[in-house]
């Protein structure tokens, strides 16, 4: 039986039924529990786990589980998009970057691709950019992170994946650059073209784990292969960038853009 109690005032006597403690703590606990559950998601936690869907896309694109990879790609696609602070000023940094890249003048490109991506984080062709010139300066794990963040940001992206395989091809991480090539030919535009540069990579390329990541990317989707493995040696660095999206059967000079 629910008790109440009384308050006189002025006015008519009014009685207010007090409510059980217990459903007042089952309140309280209820509210913590989704504190819990659902904690505040920061900008770095989003970012660490765009890269960790990255790194999956590249395990399960090694294996060709095209299922798997579809799945990660749609999970990217629905993540919150960082907000642009400064979208005016990315699009004047990120001029002044390409016109940077086109001197071959690769220090002031980064910092102006720095501060493109900074001032807009959304900027995909900002930051995929930023990781190009990064590699161009044999800046690895830099280039690797920015990559993933364009990634993060447009997983279909297969220029993005391609300069990814490279980096991974110059740090000898053959099943990493698998896993990027398969993504390059799989989100390829001109899927002829993109099966081209990886028969190009396969017999003339003198990284070998990167020629021998071309030849598992070629058996992995059944396309003919007419040369056989080596055994990985150092790797070179001097692979040449080719566009494998535009339809140019041209190989990129060191000093041209994806």
């Amino acid at each position: 039986m629910t008790k109440s109690v009384s308050c006189s005032f002025s006015t008519p006597r009014i009685s207010f039924p007090i409510q059980p403690m217990q459903v007042v703590t089952r309140f309280l606990l209820a509210l913590l529990l989704a504190a819990s559950i659902f904690p505040p998601v920061t900008i770095a936690q989003t970012s660490e786990q765009s890269r960790y869907y990255v790194q999956q896309m590249l395990e399960l694109a090694a294996t060709n589980n095209d299922h798997g990879v579809t799945t990660v790609q749609q999970i990217l696609e629905q993540n919150p998009k960082p907000r642009p602070t400064n979208p005016t000023g990315a699009r004047a940094a990120f001029q002044i970057g390409l016109t940077a890249l086109g001197q071959n003048q690769l220090e002031t490109a980064l910092g102006a691709f720095q501060q493109a991506s900074q001032a807009d984080p959304s900027n995909v062709e900002a930051v995929n950019y930023l990781g190009l010139v990064q590699r161009k300066l044999n800046r690895f794990q830099e280039a690797d992170s920015a990559l993933q963040q364009a990634l993060a940001l447009e997983p279909t992206r297969s220029v993005a994946w391609f300069q990814l395989a490279q980096v991974y091809g110059l740090q000898s991480d053959a099943r990493r650059a698998v896993g990027a090539l398969a993504n390059t030919y799989r989100y390829a535009q001109n899927p002829m073209r993109a099966e081209e540069i990886l028969r190009n990579i396969a017999e003339n390329e003198t990284s070998d784990t990167l020629r021998n990541a071309a030849i598992e990317t070629l058996r992995l989707f059944h396309l003919p292969v007419e040369t056989t493995l080596i055994p990985p040696l150092s790797p070179n660095p001097g692979i040449a960038p080719i566009d494998t999206l535009s339809g140019s059967t041209r190989p990129l000079s060191n000093g041209q853009t994806p």
